[in-house]
Parts: structure tokens; C-alpha cells; sequence
């Protein structure tokens, strides 16, 4: 439960600070935004990195995080972001939710992570278990000391484990090259893109095939809004992704407003996911409704999501303009749940 009151302070903390996180590449990599009550400390940033001592726990999220070698944590860390690197001396429990996330410290306790890629550096000393939920494999290097167990999606015993070849000074510098870079100082991790992985496009197809199978008539009307009303749906959905968290704000400022704030907290991200489930499955509709005999029935609706889901999978995998076709895709897959509920026949 503390971890959990924990996590839910931090990412509150970074949605409070999303002004910060949105600001352009022109502004400062180290601005920040910090509160420390008593030992621990709440940290968020754009690109965040710690160096020093902390003696209590330590909560960080922001678009990149990097725990350096000279960082100590006595108590456990949370961290939260796009990419992670841990270097430092960690005394407890390690938590991460993040795309891609390098440890190559020390860890005394457990190690958790939540993402698409986590990788195990050659200097990495975790004396307790790792547990990790992600669609691909840990990548392990084989100078890499894990004590306890390491439990993983699809892993097995005597296997998972890909060592990295080549000598261990050599390991570490192509760690470097593929995780780490010189901007913003010595150490730091380069800019992160907005991309799927194949295991998140397929999942997410996946699910959108259940929606369209589930809810026919309701992809139908969110198909039609595609169609005739996408600028009301982008409109909507941007409305739900920069509203919520300046009410979350709002909200928050009063205590009883508090479990208020906390609810549309866990709802934000929801809309997100939700969102891009019924781009995918109206997209779908409206490519099988354009590809002759074979979009009819149930058999076109799955060949239409699975086209729509192959573009947008290459679409969020484009450099830059990536991250707009993120943006687009889920923001009008918001509004077009709106749109799709909307007229509901009651």
C-alpha cells in the first residue's frame, strides 16, 4: 500500500508539472521540479538525473531518467519515464515502469520493471530477484550477477538469458553506444521516439479485433465519425489529454477533492489505451468497408484492423513525425469513443 500511495504521488506530481515536460527542445535538460518531505524526495523532469545521496526513498518520472553512479538511494526506488539508466548503489527494492530501461549498478533488494525493454549491464549486482513484464526478452549480459531468481513474460528456466558477446570492456562501451549518449553531459540517455514495438502492435490489434467483434454497432458509429466528423474526434480527444490533468490539478488543491483527483488520474492513461484500441478498430472498419468482397463479414473487419494496425505501427515508428502520428491516433481515438457512445440508440 505505501508503494502504491508512493507511485501514485509521483505520477502526480509529474502530471502537476506537465508544463515543464512540455516545454521545447530549446529549454534547459535540467530543469526540474522537486519535494522533499522529511528523507525521501519526489523528483520530475524532462530529463532527469540523479548524482547524489538520498537517505530516505526516492521517486523520480520524466521523459528520460538517469541514476548515475554517484547516486545512493538507502531507502527503495520508483522510477517512472521513456528511458531509464540506473548506475548508482540502490539499498532497496527497484521499481520501473518505462519503454526501455538499462541497470548496470547495484541493487540490494528486488528489481521490477513494467515496459518493452529491459536490459542488464555487465555491472550489474542485484543481490535479490528480478521481475519483469514485457513483450520481449531481458536482454542479461553475462558479467551481470542477478542472486535471486529472474522471472519474466514467456521466460524459462535456462533461457531468456541473452549474453551479450565480446569482451567485458568492450560489452560496456556498446552498452554506452546503444543506451547512453553525450548529450546533456557525460551521461545521459539520447532522445526517445515515439514507437511500438511488434508484441504492442499486435496486442493492441488484437484487442481492437475484440472490440469490433464485441461492439459492432459502436465501431460502425465510430467508423462514420472517422469519416464525416475527424475534426471534431481530434478535437475531443485533445480536449480529454490536456484537460484532465490541469483538473486533476484543480481538483487536487482541496482535500476533499482529493479521491476525485486520484480517480480522473487512473482514468487519463485509461482514455489513452482505449483510445488507441478504437482508432485501430475503426480504422479498420473503414479500410475493410474499402477493400471489395474480401472486407465483408467478420473475416474483412480482421483484415481491415490488421491492415490499420500494420500503418499505424509504421506511422508512430517514423522519426519526429512519429510522435504527431502518436498524438493523432490516440487523441481521435478518444474522440471517437466519444462520438461512438454518443449515439448509442437508448
Amino acid at each position: 500500500m505505501r508503494g502504491a500511495i508512493r507511485s501514485a504521488l509521483a505520477i502526480l506530481t509529474l502530471i502537476m508539472a506537465a508544463p515543464v515536460l512540455a516545454a521545447p527542445e530549446e529549454a534547459p535538460a535540467s530543469q526540474a521540479l522537486e519535494w522533499a518531505p522529511g528523507k525521501d524526495v519526489f523528483s520530475v523532469g524532462r530529463e532527469l538525473t540523479v548524482d547524489r545521496k538520498v537517505e530516505g526513498t526516492l521517486s523520480a518520472a520524466g521523459e528520460i531518467v538517469i541514476l548515475t553512479r554517484d547516486a545512493e538511494v538507502e531507502g527503495d526506488t520508483w522510477i517512472a519515464g521513456r528511458r531509464v539508466a540506473v548506475e548508482g548503489d540502490l539499498e532497496g527494492d527497484l521499481s520501473i515502469r518505462a519503454q526501455e530501461a538499462l541497470i548496470n549498478g547495484e541493487v540490494k533488494g528486488d528489481v521490477t520493471f513494467y515496459g518493452l525493454d529491459l536490459s542488464l549491464g555487465p555491472d550489474a549486482d542485484i543481490e535479490g530477484s528480478v521481475t519483469y513484464y514485457s513483450p520481449s526478452t531481458a536482454r542479461i549480459d553475462k558479467g551481470a550477477k542477478v542472486a535471486g531468481d529472474i522471472n519474466g513474460h514467456d521466460f524459462k528456466p535456462g533461457e531468456g538469458m541473452e549474453p551479450v558477446p565480446g569482451p567485458r570492456g568492450e560489452t560496456r562501451e556498446r552498452w554506452r553506444q546503444e543506451h547512453m549518449s553525450e548529450r546533456g553531459g557525460p551521461r545521459g540517455l539520447s532522445a526517445p521516439g515515439y514507437h511500438m514495438s511488434a508484441g504492442g502492435a499486435v496486442f493492441f490489434g488484437l484487442l481492437a479485433v475484440a472490440m469490433a467483434l464485441l461492439a459492432p454497432a459502436t465501431t460502425l458509429r465510430m467508423r462514420d465519425g472517422l469519416a464525416a466528423e475527424p475534426t471534431l474526434a481530434l478535437g475531443l480527444g485533445l480536449l480529454w489529454l490536456i484537460g484532465i490533468p490541469v483538473l486533476v490539478v484543480l481538483v487536487a488543491i482541496t482535500i476533499v477533492g482529493l479521491p476525485l483527483a486520484f480517480l480522473m488520474l487512473l482514468l487519463w492513461p485509461l482514455g489513452m489505451v482505449f483510445g488507441l484500441i478504437a482508432f485501430l478498430a475503426a480504422f479498420g472498419e473503414f479500410l475493410a468497408g474499402r477493400i471489395g468482397e474480401t472486407g465483408k463479414g467478420t473475416f474483412g473487419r480482421v483484415v481491415g484492423i490488421i491492415i490499420a494496425t500494420a500503418i499505424v505501427w509504421i506511422a508512430i515508428s517514423i522519426p519526429v513525425l512519429g510522435a504527431l502520428a502518436w498524438l493523432f491516433v490516440v487523441a481521435g481515438g478518444i474522440g471517437l469513443l466519444y462520438i461512438g457512445f454518443r449515439n448509442t440508440p437508448v
